[in-house]
């Protein structure tokens, strides 16, 4: 699928008809892909594209063949299917695309009948049934019941991030509604692993969901899991396991990533007692944890200056943010630059934001020309909450050129947060254009 073809497609059909039917017959019409592989399904609002991330790399480092399929992308859409850690190939994108447009038209519908989500969540079905991966770990969208990635026939797994309020026109305007919309993805007698610190509401629809499927429902808890030093690069973790203590390098640093640690590791133990592999589970961690990066979830994507980039975008997120930010950075100097989609629940982004130490805020807004928030609007909330009229620019790649003048002469640190879709636009002018080439 080449940016002009996903440009051709609808961008959002979630809610608009029965879309799970639809893409379920697409699906048979290709000869049901999903059932060549055993899938773990994770969603949540915070946490699911770290936690599938350390899943799938796991699977891997287990000598698996493994297929992640994950959304959205900071990148470009090829990092959207992975097996083993390697895109999809341009090519390739596109070839599925093809197919998957003659199926369609075989069925008597148009190609718009699927978004670009709908469309590229069905290659990747395409993509790793013929690659004869072995699992792969999947990744909702925005929702669950409704959600695309609810099409597939079968799962093994189903893992609970934390949820939180976000999408709240679609999904609910409660933790209770949106919790009944994700909780849906649970299949019978699946194995339910839920994230740590989950709120009430929530874990109690997800108790009752899993008991009516026969669901098996395991707990995460970071009571066993401690940080016992940090740094600029690093973590290193304590987990306490039968009264023996266990420590490995952790490389994503946000302390929000401890949370996803804890629920990805309850996986883990679940998954080696199902598949009764045996296997080192400490050097297993130890090789996997101490090489993960994350796109956009506290990313380093320069040392010289320093510049992190984190795709806070919702409440929580922002939360999350502002704890990592202000533990590892207390006194530093830093600027931030801030950009929002108009969907989301900014406002009270903007509370929290301001609650970070010994920092200035430079404003701009997603590429994203239908759900941006403009830089303009951005400066209006932002004098409501500070009392501040901040610089506000209309195109990211100027808000980061004044604010990397600021800071060589303030020596000052320099974090971008917010939408995916401004995190896309700062990382392009820092990343090696040869190494992320399509081939």
């Amino acid at each position: 699928m080449t940016n002009n073809q996903e440009a051709d497609l609808p961008r959002f059909l979630y809610g608009q008809g029965d879309r799970i039917t639809i893409i379920k017959h697409v699906l048979q019409q290709l000869g049901q892909p999903d059932k060549s592989f055993t899938i773990i399904h994770v969603c949540g609002t915070n946490g699911k594209g770290s936690t599938s991330s350390m899943i799938a790399a796991l699977l891997q480092n287990m000598n698996y063949k493994t297929g992640l399929f994950t959304s959205p992308f900071v990148r470009k859409i090829t990092e959207s299917i992975q097996i083993d850690n390697k895109m999809i190939l341009a090519n390739d994108l596109m070839k599925y695309t093809k197919t998957i447009e003659s199926t369609l038209e075989e069925m008597g519908l148009s190609r718009t009948e699927l978004s670009s989500f709908e469309m590229i969540f069905t290659v990747a079905m395409l993509y790793f049934s013929d690659n004869k991966v072995k699992y792969v770990v999947l990744e909702c969208g925005l929702g669950g019941e409704l959600d695309a990635t609810n099409a597939v026939s079968q799962t093994a797994y189903s893992i609970f991030t934390k949820i939180g309020l976000d999408h709240i026109k679609i999904l609910g305007e409660t933790i209770s509604e949106i919790a009944a919309t994700k909780s849906k993805i649970i299949r019978e007698k699946a194995n339910v692993i839920v994230a740590p610190n989950q709120r009430e509401q929530a874990l109690n629809i997800i108790k009752k969901e899993a008991q009516k499927k026969k669901a098996h429902v395991y707990f995460a808890d970071e009571k066993n899991l401690t940080v016992s030093k940090i740094d600029n690069f690093s973590q290193i973790m304590c987990l306490k396991t039968n009264n023996e203590k266990f420590k490995f390098e952790f490389s994503l640093l946000g302390t929000y990533q401890k949370e996803n640690l804890a629920t990805v590791l309850v996986w883990l133990n679940v998954f080696l007692s199902k598949e009764a592999k045996n296997i080192d589970w400490y050097k297993l961690i130890q090789k996997t944890m101490s090489n993960m990066s994350i796109p956009g979830r506290f990313e380093k994507i320069s040392m010289e200056p320093l510049i992190i980039l984190d795709a806070a975008h919702n409440l929580d997120g922002i939360k999350a943010f502002v704890k990592t930010v202000n533990f590892l950075y207390p006194t530093a100097k830093k600027n931030v630059i801030v950009g929002f989609l108009k969907d989301k629940d900014y406002k009270h982004c903007l509370t929290e934001l301001i609650k970070l130490k010994n920092t200035r805020f430079i404003l701009t807004e997603p590429d994203n020309i239908e759900r941006k928030l403009t830089a303009v609007e951005l400066q209006k909330n932002f004098y409501t909450v500070s009392g501040k009229k901040l610089p506000a620019f209309n195109d990211p790649k100027e808000a980061l050129a004044y604010t990397l003048k600021m800071n060589s002469e303030e020596c000052a640190l320099t974090f971008v947060v917010g939408s995916f879709y401004l995190l896309k636009v700062i990382r392009n002018c820092f990343v090696d254009k040869k190494k992320e080439a399509e081939i």
